[in-house]
């Protein structure tokens, strides 16, 4: 009984074949972005910096007005050139209100709510323990005055990530809920 030797030209074929597929997954991994939410906190060293982020188009801003004692929520759209304050909530009327703009179109429970939207390139919010701050997305809620300093500014940039660059930061939902790192 003869054994049949594979076909040579047929190898080499299929092995060609393969290492093109493999140098289109690594130029796929190296040159694709994805979209996201970057958080950062600058600290007063590097490792007291924290940087993470998520990949949700939509989140939501929540802190107390040091003023009213009530509840402010601002609900955002990431988009292509930066970031859209759709919806402002409110538990409390108060100075500096907005009352001219429409009213929201989807109402909540115990809150007065408008429609603003207003483009910004990017947020620079201060936190504090006093106002209770927190950053929620896809029913996640991120308690951000726990993991900073009493004023602490927060920076909220829309970004695109390489895959490099998401092996190299974490998840917001991931960090412990206290900012331990």
């Amino acid at each position: 009984m003869m054994s049949k030797q594979p076909n040579k030209p047929l190898w080499w074929i299929a092995g060609a074949a393969a290492m093109a597929a493999l140098v289109l997954l690594i130029l796929w991994a190296i040159f694709s972005r994805q979209s996201v939410i970057e958080i950062r906190v600058a600290g007063d060293t590097k490792a007291d910096s924290l940087v993470c982020y998520f990949v949700e188009p939509d989140f939501q801003l929540r802190w107390i007005h040091s003023v009213e004692k009530q509840w402010w929520e601002e609900q955002y759209l990431r988009e292509a050139e930066g970031l859209l304050l759709t919806n402002t909530y409110f538990q409390a009327f108060g100075a500096g209100t907005p009352s001219t703009e429409n009213v929201a179109p989807i109402k909540k429970d115990g809150y007065v709510g408008y429609q603003i939207n207003q483009r910004f390139p990017h947020l620079n919010w201060v936190v504090s323990r006093l106002t209770q701050g927190e950053i929620d997305y896809a029913g996640q809620r991120i308690l951000i005055h726990q993991w900073v300093p009493d004023y602490s500014e927060v920076t909220i940039t829309p970004k695109a990530y390489s895959l490099i660059d998401r092996f190299n930061k974490d998840f917001c939902h991931e960090l412990p809920s206290d900012g331990s790192q």
